[in-house]
């Protein structure tokens, strides 16, 4: 038996921020990424919330969060004891919160009964998600956290951050939300449900990430992307992820690569990896192909297929994606060569591995690694 249920309470549009206005009598701690202090945005956001509630803020947030500041966030918890958290930021901002309230409810602390998640960047779906990633720099490995206690009472899709987001963050973050529905799509845990979320998602990303990667992008087209990275995140959240994923966390791990463009650099080649693996993969991508009109009704499989990966790789382009490591990581191909092995190794123990259609081998996995050099 299949049970699924959608714990997050969603919050979305353009007067989305009123639900700000519900807040009363709370001790709230809101997390966010530290040059968003001072802000005319963030700014808004504390003054929806000071005159009913005692408000602080933790801004010690750094990309890819180490378990270093996991520890200093959940000291700052302790010492806060906050009701309510909010977390307003891309991935790292909301992964350190997931993973400071799960260190500190595993510590004794139960005191948050409110925690809302605002994100600034269309990518992770993180905000209706129970995954969290960290870092342990010392081994260069990325520590992905699977708990339902990850799971935020609620998220908040405002245009209001967004908007105003760099071109790279839109273009990385936009193929996130891309390889987030793709994978899932195919994973070992789609059902109807997870695939008419990952199939809008990617309709809603073909058609607005170039629009909101272009000047001009308009507060539709933002939250076209915003609800897309949504929709995609409750897909995966249920039916998992998938290799492209495995390998791109040893990606940033070990070069530091933005998580969203190591996804971009390999999930063509996954797909194609996939669907010559697994005939359900491949059917699934054919029909994938079809439904987005990549391909006619009547196109072969091959064709298809062919179709569907040259409309990823065009949409990365488009996006001004570099597609390989050296360009990425400004590093050389053969620096990049000596940490293959190790990458392939760790990319066999990440969670997202498990739920991938085939079970590659780890000298497919360095083959994957090797034509992205």
């Amino acid at each position: 038996m299949n049970q699924w249920t959608f714990p997050t309470k969603i919050f979305a549009g353009h007067d989305s921020l009123l639900r700000l206005k519900q807040f009363r009598q709370e001790r709230i701690l809101v997390v966010c990424d530290p040059f968003l202090e001072g802000t005319e945005n963030l700014n808004y956001i504390l003054n929806e919330l000071r005159p009913q509630n005692e408000v602080s803020i933790y801004t010690d947030v750094v990309p890819d969060p180490p378990i270093s500041h996991v520890v200093k966030g959940v000291e700052a918890i302790q010492q806060i004891k906050p009701t309510a958290v909010i977390a307003i930021g891309g991935g790292s901002a909301i992964d350190l919160t997931k993973a400071v309230l799960y260190f500190a409810r595993r510590m004794g602390y139960v005191g948050v009964h409110y925690f809302t998640v605002i994100p600034t960047t269309s990518g992770t779906g993180s905000e209706v998600t129970s995954f969290a990633v960290i870092t342990d720099p010392s081994s260069q490995t990325k520590y992905p956290i699977l708990d339902e206690s990850l799971l935020p009472q609620e998220a908040i899709l405002t245009p209001l951050f967004v908007k105003t987001a760099p071109p790279k963050v839109t273009a990385y973050s936009g193929m996130d939300v891309l390889v987030h529905a793709i994978e899932a799509l195919v994973s070992t845990g789609a059902n109807n449900f997870t695939d008419a979320l990952a199939e809008k998602a990617l309709a809603l990303v073909f058609e607005y990430l170039p629009k909101c990667f272009a000047p001009g992008a308009t507060e539709d087209d933002r939250m076209g992307m915003h609800e897309a990275s949504c929709m995609a995140g409750l897909a995966f959240n249920q039916a998992g992820l998938g290799i492209t994923h495995a390998l791109a966390h040893q990606l940033g791990g070990q070069f530091h690569i933005p998580h969203g463009l190591a996804n971009a650099m390999l999930i063509a080649r996954v797909v194609m990896f996939n669907a010559f693996h697994c005939e359900k993969a491949y059917e699934k991508y054919v029909q994938l192909a079809k439904k987005l009109g990549f391909a006619d009704r009547g196109t072969d499989k091959r064709d298809a297929l062919v179709a569907l990966v040259k409309a990823i790789l065009q949409l990365a382009r488009t996006v001004e994606c570099p597609l390989n490591i050296s360009a990425a990581a400004k590093i050389s191909a053969q620096e990049a060569r000596q940490k293959v092995s190790i990458m392939a190794d760790k990319a066999l123990q990440d969670m997202t591995y498990q739920t991938n259609p085939y079970a590659a081998s780890k000298d497919d996995l360095e083959n994957l690694l090797l034509m992205i050099m």
